[in-house]
């Protein structure tokens, strides 16, 4: 009996085993199959993810050919900035100067006021002809024959305007161009030639051209009248005082400085 149960169990030990490796050969397979199946699976997630990066590179790639090259700069710009930085620099430093410097216009006035109330006079001061011109590179208005027509008209009774006064000016100077000719200036500190004589008188008829002490003592003979001129840190200058004796002169001041750069002639009245 006992043979009989061992005889048994053996049998049915022996049909198991093959049933259990047919079990494990079985999930094995599974296994490998499973193994395959995700390893397809990691295959197309790891393929995903390279195209996904192949087209983000694209993008990139192509925003970043949108953003503009940033342009080199510009050398001759650069220099006229620096140009205009140190001319604005230079600007500064000439006023800061000019602010430390004395008012030459109002230390001339002052200067010529205190002559004049000594000598009993007042200064009368005279509107523009109208005309300018450019003598040593700096504009200068005409105020001499303005001037010289207000003394002519309170002191002598002379009715006559800047023009009538230009004309009467250059003829006599054309009329005496000995007593002229060896003072007049000349691009070349030469003589001046009588051409060059001839165009002066004319311009000075003519034009708005600077009239100086050539003209006032053409003026003073012209009119037989003696000129006195009176001008800062200078004594008083009198043209003709000894050839027109007991003639009231005409009185007029010079300001270098009243206008800027322009030269000026006042009339001085008595007070």
């Amino acid at each position: 009996m006992k043979q009989t149960q061992q005889q048994a169990k053996k049998i049915e030990s022996s049909e198991k085993a093959p049933i259990e490796e047919n079990q494990n050969n079985e999930n094995e397979n599974i296994s490998d199959d499973n193994e395959d199946i995700v390893d397809k699976l990691l295959a197309k997630i790891e393929a995903k993810r390279v195209e996904e990066e192949k087209i983000a590179a694209s993008k990139v790639s192509v925003s970043s050919n949108k953003v503009p090259k940033s342009k080199k700069p510009n050398r001759q710009k650069l220099r006229k900035a620096r140009k205009a930085a140190e001319m604005a620099e230079l600007q500064r430093e000439v006023e800061n100067e000019a602010k430390n410097q004395p008012n030459m216009n109002e230390v001339e006035r002052e200067k010529i006021k205190e002559i004049v109330t000594t000598m009993g006079l007042s200064i009368k001061e005279i509107k523009p002809d109208g005309h300018w011109q450019v003598f040593l590179a700096f504009q200068y208005k005409i105020y001499l024959y303005n001037a010289i027509s207000d003394q002519l008209q309170i002191k002598h009774n002379i009715m006559t305007d800047y023009k009538e006064l230009r004309r009467k000016t250059a003829a006599y100077m054309r009329e005496n161009p000995d007593d002229f000719i060896p003072f007049l200036p000349t691009k070349d500190d030469g003589i001046c030639s009588p051409e060059q004589f001839s165009k002066y008188c004319d311009e000075l008829e003519n034009t708005a051209v600077w009239g100086g002490q050539l003209e006032i003592i053409a003026i003073s003979k012209t009119f037989k009248l003696p000129v006195h001129l009176i001008q800062m840190n200078s004594p008083l200058m009198k043209i003709s005082d000894d050839e027109f004796l007991n003639k009231e002169p005409i009185t007029i001041s010079f300001h270098r400085h009243m206008y800027g750069l322009g030269a000026h002639y006042n009339s001085l009245r008595k007070i």
